[in-house]
């Protein structure tokens, strides 16, 4: 009889480990069904947020003109920055919406330049240093210029300011 009982622990052990795999294969289905939900929530929650359904953005996409963008070089800007005895050396292309906007530009280029160097000048020598800083300046001119021209929006205005050049000494 001793013998018999290690043998009826050993089919224990049999039906135990495919019960536990039965488990083991339920807990995870139950896993990737609750990470789907979720990740489906959350870009419901994401799309909610941001006012843009998958099919709005892609409608924005085709919203913009085709096209060649249009760009306006400005002159060269060369200003002191906060720092003492540091100053800047930049070039600056806007990216307009049309041409319409670049001859807006044109006329009202001293206006423009002038909102440009006093945020130029307001700067510190270290936010430059990053790109970060080099972006926020970028979106600090846009939103600027696109001020002086009246452009509620981007794509009636300056979209984009690209430093052609950008030396601090």
């Amino acid at each position: 009889m001793a013998k018999g009982k290690p043998q009826e622990d050993d089919e224990d052990d049999e039906v135990a480990a495919p019960k536990k795999s039965k488990l083991m294969l339920i807990i995870l289905i139950l896993l990737v069904l609750i990470l789907l939900g979720g990740g489906g929530g959350f870009a419901y929650w994401f799309f909610a947020i941001h006012g843009k359904s998958p099919q709005g953005a892609s409608a924005a996409v085709q919203a913009q003109p085709e096209g060649p963008p249009t760009y306006t070089a400005l002159e060269p800007f060369t200003v002191n920055l906060k720092d003492p005895g540091v100053a800047l050396q930049t070039a600056i292309t806007l990216k307009v919406h049309d041409e319409k906007v670049d001859e807006k530009v044109k006329e009202r280029m001293p206006e423009v330049r002038d909102q440009i160097l006093l945020l130029l000048a307001n700067q510190q020598s270290a936010n430059l240093m990053t790109t970060a800083g080099k972006e926020s300046l970028g979106s600090q001119i846009a939103l600027a210029v696109n001020r002086i021209l009246g452009a509620k929006t981007p794509n009636s205005g300056v979209s984009k300011v690209l430093f052609t050049s950008f030396i601090i000494q």
